[in-house]
Order: C-alpha cells, then structure tokens, then sequence
C-alpha cells in the first residue's frame, strides 16, 4: 500500500499502486439500452452502434442485461463546461438528483473537495455521481449489449 497522492479526488486513505490500466466494467441492468441512454443523455454523447463514445480510446462500462440486478456505484469526472451542461441536461429532463449518496439534499450540488458534484439513479438504481474536476480528462465509452 502507498499513501494517496494529493491528486487523487476523493480518496480518504491508503491507495494500491498498480501497472494495469482498467479497460472496461461490465453494468448489470435490466434494461441495457435505458441505462445507456439515459447516461448518454446526461454526459451529451450518443448511442451509435450500441455504444456510447466520447473518444477514441479509454474505459467502457459495458451496460449488459441481467436479471439479477445488483446496486452499482460509478462516478464520472467531468470538466466545468462539462458539469454545467450535464446539470442541465438533468435539469431540462427532471431527473431526479442529489448532494449525497444516501439521497440527502434532493435538487441539490455538494461541494466536496472544492469541486461541484451530485448523485442520481437510474432504473435498476445504480447510483452515478457526477464529478467537477479541472484537470485534463481520460476518454470514456460507454457500450450495452
């Protein structure tokens, strides 16, 4: 175990340094193309092919269906330009959203670690969180199958 870095967001204690790179996550859902959807309406990309994609390279949630659906947390980093337009988005469709996981400040932003952020569910309630985060930003494909 190394100590964290003061660049890593969120991370309250010791992380584990590995020399691998995530390639993708696999999101159980009962309805994959809702899911899919719905992240790509927030995030303002587009279903093409069966995939969301932001750019050419970078992680996947790979949104597949499931009976057994199970809870599912994953945060995206978004730029400023990026979190605004994704909260209005969220604002535009009255999606429900909140300062907290545990759904505590409905309608509201928290302001942890100096960046703006907020929770939402989707369907099968898998909780996404938004993250405002100024550096450069990795790529991002999000796919259903």
């Amino acid at each position: 175990m190394y100590p964290v870095t003061a660049g890593c967001h969120g991370r309250q204690g010791p992380a584990v340094k590995i020399a691998v790179e995530v390639d993708h996550i696999v999101v159980p859902a009962r309805d994959p193309r809702a899911t899919a959807e719905l992240l790509a309406y927030i995030l303002g990309l587009e279903v093409q092919g069966g995939a969301i994609v932001r750019s050419g390279d970078g992680l996947a949630l790979d949104v597949s269906e499931s009976r057994h659906c199970y809870a599912f947390q994953c945060a995206f980093l978004l730029s400023g330009a990026e979190f605004d337009a994704a909260l209005v988005r969220i604002r535009r469709a009255r999606i429900d959203f909140y300062a907290t996981f545990d759904g505590k400040g409905p309608g509201e932003l928290n302001l942890q670690h100096g960046a703006r952020g907020l929770y939402f569910n989707d369907s099968d309630n898998h909780l996404f969180e938004l993250i405002e985060h100024r550096s450069p930003i990795k790529a991002v494909a999000i796919k259903f199958s």
